[in-house]
């Protein structure tokens, strides 16, 4: 079984058009060096995607937030997991690093490499399933701290027509991610249920890499699924001669 859900609530105000300070940071499709001008407008435009860019309906990346997200996913017999987070937050964005970047203007396709070197997520969760020799069954609040992830993502766009006019959409992404190391911590909302929040506490905490490689497939598949979410969000504002002037 696969499924993930996510639910997005951020109000905007949609104009329809560039804002005025985002307008400076958009790339002809003509710049002979348009690669150059793609990574000096994501390090120009860094203040404006950590606050958010209501116009565009860009979200604030940091802290990220996620009203709600639903995830049922069994890999195999040791891996199942149905789990539903509320209230998640993410802090550490605005420390990211771009170690690569490369965008085809013609395709409308780029990738790129990310190093985030720490982040915090704290929500609330109701999970239950299994994970590798520990039972899952817990409900409360998870905290924890995470360095050195490793991000690169690859994707590409398409076109399709909406009252007359062409808009982008995702077509492919792909994104891989590997954290480096990882700290957790799950207070369980009923004490009397503390000692399996603290078995799987101490599960993770034991052997961080054990637990992320054996949850990677299903983390992959949320993440991918997340950025087409927000991205197609974005870009349903925007026409593509707005987004790609030639």
């Amino acid at each position: 079984m696969r499924s993930v859900i996510f639910f997005l609530l951020y109000v905007v105000f949609v104009s329809g058009k560039v804002p005025d300070y985002i307008q400076p940071l958009i790339c002809k499709a003509s710049d002979p060096h348009y690669e150059k001008c793609v990574y000096n407008s994501f390090q120009k435009s860094r203040p404006y995607l950590m606050k958010g860019i209501p116009e565009l309906s860009f979200p604030p990346m940091d802290p990220f937030k996620l009203p709600l997200m639903v995830v049922n996913r069994t890999l195999n017999e040791f891996v199942s997991i149905s789990a539903i987070c509320r209230n998640i937050v993410v802090e550490g964005g605005r420390n990211t690093v771009i170690d690569d970047l490369k965008a085809d203007p013609i395709n409308h396709a780029g990738e790129i490499r990310l190093t985030l070197p720490w982040s915090y997520l704290e929500m609330e969760y109701d999970v239950s399933g299994r994970l590798l020799s520990i039972p899952l069954q817990s409900r409360g609040f998870f905290k924890g701290n995470f360095t050195n992830t490793q991000m690169y993502i690859k994707g590409s766009l398409e076109t399709y027509e909406k009252k007359g006019e062409q808009y982008f959409k995702v077509k492919k992404v792909n994104a891989k991610v590997v954290v480096g190391d990882g700290w957790i911590k799950l207070n369980a909302k009923n004490p009397d249920l503390q000692l399996g929040a603290d078995i799987i506490t101490n599960f993770f905490n034991e052997n961080p890499r054990r637990v992320m490689d054996a949850i990677h497939p299903i983390f992959i598949e949320t993440t991918n699924e997340l950025f087409r979410v927000v991205a197609d969000q974005i870009l349903a504002n925007l026409k593509v001669s707005e987004w790609a002037p030639a």
